[in-house]
């Protein structure tokens, strides 16, 4: 059996999408692909090319180190499995470009499991954020959408998963948009980990609450309107509502000096319809649609998701 999933690139709503608002997300035509084969004995291997093999025993799986997504996958099935597996795993992802590595991996070995043990795939979302939240605390599933998916969706989180595990019966609001106009992305050198401008972001907010609150539903309605345009296919106001919505991201201060200077030479470029942060910002990639400008990478939207190929 081979399985595989996108990684994915955030459009707009960065940071606003874990407090519940609206966001747009496009699964990446570059992949993680993993070939499973059956072995009989109830444990794992694991081979890649991101870290040593690694062999587990299916009913002792510790969620840690390099294979750690995966293994919390195992975990989530290990009760139904009537046998072990050989897991190896090819990526096409950089994983210093935050491009959804993790959530591309994650879909595809819970895909892999959900299979090999019989369990239907639907609800994996659900199952691919609590893993994700598990092992990084938060989240908000927008990039598990599009590697489960593909394509590019409007994406927002229930109410009842905000925080914490979601769940099991909890589902997240994705809706497939119609194809963009052309992508391009140029990476900033560096990338500060998310982890990290999310410390940053709740030092600056601290005692300044209702300021971000309002903050942060001014970029919920700049997604919200990006949506729209994007249902109708209107593409100038699409980038028009993108380039409000990195307005935003610079008051939130995660547009450092290198990220706008990228920006506004991107902007000089005739044709383009936008430019802005892809990321939570302070470094990682800037995204253009439209005219690509100069150093920019084009980058094609994957129109499928998680494939399963038995």
């Amino acid at each position: 059996m081979k399985v595989s999933a996108p990684g994915s690139i955030m459009i707009t709503g960065e940071h606003a999408v874990v407090y519940g608002h609206p966001a747009i997300v496009a699964a990446i035509e570059q992949r993680i692909e993993i070939e499973v084969s059956p072995l009989p004995q109830r444990w794992l291997e694991i081979v890649s090319e991101i870290a040593e093999p690694a062999t587990v025993d299916l009913d002792r799986i510790a969620v840690e180190g390099p294979y750690r997504f995966v293994l919390a996958a195992a975990a989530r099935f290990a009760g139904r499995l009537s046998s072990g597996a050989r897991l190896e795993i090819r990526s096409e992802i950089d994983p210093t470009l935050g491009l959804g590595s993790s959530a591309a991996v994650t879909v595809a070995a819970l895909g892999a499991f959900a299979r090999l043990s019989g369990a239907p795939t639907e609800g994996l979302h659900t199952d691919a954020l609590a893993i994700v939240r598990q092992i990084q605390g938060r989240g908000s599933g927008a990039d598990l959408a599009a590697s489960l998916r593909g394509g590019m969706n409007a994406y927002r989180l229930g109410a009842d998963m905000l925080t914490g595990a979601p769940p099991e019966t909890a589902r997240a609001w994705i809706d497939r948009l119609p194809l963009p106009p052309a992508l391009g992305l140029r990476y900033a050198g560096y990338k500060t980990p998310t982890a990290e401008v999310l410390a940053r972001i709740a030092g600056a907010m601290a005692g300044r609450e209702a300021e971000f609150a309002a903050l942060y539903d001014r970029m919920g309605a700049c997604a919200a309107a990006a949506i729209a345009a994007a249902q109708a296919q209107d593409w100038t106001a699409f980038g028009a509502a993108l380039t409000r919505y990195q307005g935003q991201m610079i008051k939130l201060g995660v547009s450092d000096g290198t990220l706008s200077r990228i920006i506004a030479d991107a902007e000089t470029t005739p044709g383009l319809l936008a430019a802005k942060i892809s990321g939570s910002g302070l470094g990682d990639c800037v995204l253009a649609l439209g005219a690509r400008p100069e150093g920019f990478t084009p980058v094609a939207v994957a129109e499928e998701g998680l494939v399963i190929d038995d």
